[in-house]
């Protein structure tokens, strides 16, 4: 039953997402985006995504507030930085390697939406515990800048 309730949240945040993105909400967008609460509830019922969540993630809203602020305080830094980038036409982009601790699933899928979110920045793969990341704005280490304090907030939440 714990599943299924993840399958659907994580479905009707995509959902929400989706409407956020088309900056509407017509009946064909709410159409469309209504097909991720089911898939992602087919998905976790046939067993192809792991919704195992533990309890105590759904109940530190401390921990989910201050992701969500970081994330939202990332992306506008970023969209400054790009813009600037733009503007100066100083673009120095690059793929890097970022070593990542955290373990669970749902845990590295939101650390890998949040560096995706943030303008100029893609997740492209993760593999063990290593994610590739292309970057607008290579740094010169292998971290991105914000990266470190999400995913210590992730691994509070997940493990």
């Amino acid at each position: 039953m714990r599943r299924w309730i993840g399958g659907i949240v994580v479905g009707g945040l995509l959902w929400g997402m989706w409407v956020l993105l088309w900056r509407g909400a017509a009946w064909p967008i709410l159409a469309l985006g209504g097909l991720f609460p089911v898939a992602t509830l087919g998905a976790t019922k046939a067993g192809t995504l792991p919704m195992d969540f533990p309890l105590s993630a759904w109940f530190r809203l401390d921990l989910w507030l201050a992701f969500a602020g970081t994330v939202c305080a990332l992306v506008v830094a970023a969209v400054a930085r790009t813009g600037w980038a733009i503007l100066t036409g100083r673009v120095r982009s690059g793929i890097i390697a970022i070593p990542i601790r955290v373990r669970s699933e749902m845990g590295q899928l939101l650390l890998l939406w949040a560096i995706t979110i943030t303008p100029g920045t893609i997740a492209l793969l993760v593999e063990e515990d290593t994610a590739y990341v292309h970057c607008l704005h290579r740094p010169s280490g292998p971290c991105l800048s914000g990266t470190t304090l999400v995913e210590n907030l992730l691994v509070r939440l997940w493990g």
